[in-house]
């Protein structure tokens, strides 16, 4: 055995104390587990068994064995029947996975090259399959009343990282396109509001997931007409409670891990909103989104914004305005006042910031300045 396999040897008791030490330190649950319970799963003894067989197969340069899968879905199994969530079994596969492979990294040398790459190369063949099996059992682990709702949410998890998502659907819909719907709220969502959003999209079927707690992700084939995807997206912030900021974007199976960090982006830029006129796009939002990115610009808009402070709604005119296309009569009746009113106000703007916001650069700027100036402020509140 080469140097690098045997000081991996010698190391294994010490990497799997220091694994289990970053669970839970790491992972809320895990360090809310009552006492025992972590005896109960076998933290630090599946830590050891893993590493010590994971050595051994690559060495001998053998993939896991129907038995080592099995034991791993036993594994997964037992930490759903202690009641660990989705979320929390994701962060402990990903803090796995980057801890097995900075081990083997931190020990080679230069001269370990090829030993390094056979280590590598065999982590990141048979990674895919016992994270496969780990979430296989533990969706057989949630009671029978939640298994749906679970495999849903695992689905959802397994798309957005474009990993292998056939072992989670079986008798589930997968489509080659989802348009993914991202809703940001300005505060965290109680676990009860985000298992009653993650169940009403279980009705239909709807992979979604939570990823954080003031983050939701709603996956809709995208063969769905876009009406019925906003009436979801609108359900889903009726059941938050509070105004959303929702980024939209499509992509296809397989290139989901980069639609989905567009989503995210156009949420935490799209104004918040009670319940959604539309579905916000990147080309609804990307004048905000490179604002965003480019603190000197947002400064600059924030200028105007403290102009338009200065006047009565001002703010609130602009947003129907714009969202109307700029129409008076529908932004009137959108806003309860008479379109003499309206007028007014639109003029007391061009006042305030030297700028028709009926012009084409009164459109470009001023709708600009809305939009932050609505999403900044709600979460900063």
């Amino acid at each position: 055995m080469s140097a690098l396999f045997n000081a991996l040897r010698e190391r294994i008791e010490v990497n799997a104390r220091h694994a289990v030490e970053t669970y839970t330190n790491e992972v809320g649950e895990y360090q809310a587990m009552p006492p025992g319970v972590d005896d109960r799963i076998g933290m630090y003894d599946f830590a050891v068994f893993i590493r010590r067989r994971s050595l051994d197969l690559a060495v001998a340069d053998l993939p896991l064995n129907e038995k080592d899968l099995a034991g791993i879905a036993t594994v997964g199994r037992q930490r759903a029947e202690v009641g660990l969530s989705v979320p929390s079994q994701q962060q402990v596969l990903g803090l796995h996975t980057a801890m097995m492979v900075r081990e083997v990294h931190d020990l080679a040398r230069p001269e370990d090259v090829t030993d390094l790459l056979r280590m590598i190369g065999w982590l990141g063949a048979q990674g895919v399959r016992a994270r496969s099996a780990y979430l296989r059992g533990y969706t057989r682990g949630v009671g029978a009343a939640r298994v749906l709702s679970t495999r849903l949410e695992i689905l959802a998890r397994a798309l957005l990282a474009d990993e292998p998502a056939e072992p989670f659907v079986a008798d589930l819909r997968l489509a080659g396109r989802y348009h993914i719907s991202v809703l940001k709220t300005a505060q965290p969502v109680t676990p009860r509001t985000q298992a009653e959003v993650i169940a009403a999209l279980t009705v239909d079927r709807i992979p979604a997931t939570w990823l954080a707690a003031d983050e939701v992700a709603v996956l809709t084939p995208g063969n769905d007409a876009k009406a019925q995807i906003l009436q979801r997206v609108r359900h889903v912030t009726a059941l938050i409670g509070h105004p959303c900021g929702v980024g939209s974007a499509e992509g296809v199976v397989g290139g989901l891990a980069e639609t989905l960090a567009w989503a995210r982006e156009a949420s935490r830029v799209a104004p918040p909103q009670d319940r959604p006129e539309r579905l916000p796009e990147i080309a609804d939002l990307f004048v905000e989104m490179a604002v965003a990115r480019t603190p000197a610009v947002d400064g600059w808009l924030r200028t105007f914004a403290k102009a338009l402070a200065t006047g009565p709604d001002l703010v609130a005119t602009l947003r129907a305005y714009y969202v109307n296309d700029m129409n008076r009569t529908s932004t009137a009746a959108a806003l309860h006042i008479h379109p003499r009113t309206l007028d007014y106000r639109l003029r007391r703007v061009h006042r305030v910031t030297g700028i028709d916001p009926g012009s084409t650069v009164g459109v470009r700027l001023l709708s600009a300045t809305v939009a932050r100036t609505l999403a900044v402020d709600h979460y900063a509140d």
